[in-house]
């Protein structure tokens, strides 16, 4: 099924509204989910809704929460004081932004939040505010450790962004081969799966996505060295919570998550002008455009270009959901008097 996008955004910031979040903060989370939906990283988007109201039922993520932020000399440290995660990082990025642009470059830490959507949003918005921006989380633990059976890491993303002339280059990854939110997608849509991506109970790969128990490290040794990586800066720098001390998201509501993310924006203009960067980017990409594409390509890309393709076209024809996210929204939405956009399909 098909869904404009604009009309599924403003039918999600009228449930947060409903669930008692301001209309900025409904506007924000709703953007960030329907930006993941239009970019193809549908596990990242409007799927997690459900998820996010039992939360907030169990009084777990506190829609009226404010982010207390601290400032001392190049760091921002954020308390998320149990607001959803993406008003956590909006909080980062924001006093990040401001701060680099005196002292050139400046980290933020992030603890007691939430999942924040997708990682790759907020070093975006940064990289289009003239700075270069590396933005990490961690997560409840899914992934195993290389050479191991049972889960350790979270899927941990990693993310980076640096602005051009157009829109920003930019790299929004899971150090696991998949994300979880993709093993979602395929139960919803009743898709088999990669068996690169998880093992079973027993530690055998499955291509089944019912069955998956665990992911696998993007690249072996490597992606699981990326993901402890993301953990310590996430994580143990933060002060949130590290491993299976993380709640997980769909099945513990005795806690909160205690999610840790932690971002760096470098100002540009402290190291050349921002022209001139852009000028001197831009001979990269017209490199990377003009490399001779291998057999099976019509062309080499650059990071972010095929999110972008994926966002023109979906802004245009419409969003994709499975039938099953479909029938789990609209329940949603008639729980909280939100009826969702039928008129919406195309």
């Amino acid at each position: 099924m098909l869904i404009d996008a604009h009309r599924l955004q403003a039918w999600a910031t009228e449930l947060l509204k409903g669930w008692g979040y301001s209309e900025d903060d409904a506007s924000y989370i709703a953007a960030t989910l329907v930006d993941a939906n239009s970019r193809g990283v549908d596990s990242h988007g409007v799927i997690r809704l459900p998820a996010y109201s039992r939360r907030i039922v169990e009084n777990l993520i506190d829609p009226a929460g404010v982010p207390q932020v601290t400032v001392a000399g190049s760091v921002v440290t954020v308390d998320a004081n149990r607001a959803a995660g993406q008003i956590a990082a909006r909080a980062a990025a924001e006093a990040a932004l401001a701060l680099s642009r005196k002292t050139g470059i400046a980290t933020a830490a992030v603890h007691g939040s939430a999942h924040f959507g997708t990682a790759g949003y907020y070093a975006r918005w940064l990289a289009e505010r003239g700075a270069i921006a590396i933005v990490v989380s961690n997560s409840e633990p899914i992934v195993v450790p290389f050479g191991g059976k049972d889960a350790l890491l979270g899927t941990n993303p990693f993310a980076f962004a640096a602005p051009t002339h157009s829109v920003p280059i930019s790299l929004d990854m899971a150090t696991s081969t998949s994300a979880m939110g993709k093993v979602l997608v395929a139960q919803a849509s009743g898709a088999s799966i990669p068996d690169s991506w998880g093992v079973d109970a027993d530690g055998a790969p499955t291509t089944d996505p019912n069955a998956i128990k665990a992911l696998l490290p993007v690249g072996g040794p490597k992606g699981y060295g990326l993901g402890f990586l993301v953990e310590i800066l996430g994580g143990v720098l933060t002060g949130a919570a590290i491993s299976h001390g993380i709640g997980n998201m769909y099945n513990d509501f005795s806690k909160p998550q205690n999610v840790g993310h932690w971002l760096v924006a470098i100002n540009i203009e402290h190291l050349l002008p921002l022209d001139e960067f852009k000028n001197r980017i831009q001979v990269l990409v017209d490199a990377a455009h003009e490399s001779a594409p291998a057999p099976g390509f019509t062309d080499v890309l650059v990071p972010g270009e095929p999110e972008e393709r994926t966002k023109e076209a979906r802004l245009r024809d419409g969003i994709p959901l499975a039938d099953a996210t479909v029938d789990e929204l609209r329940e949603l939405g008639s729980r909280y008097s939100v009826q969702f956009p039928e008129g919406a399909t195309r």
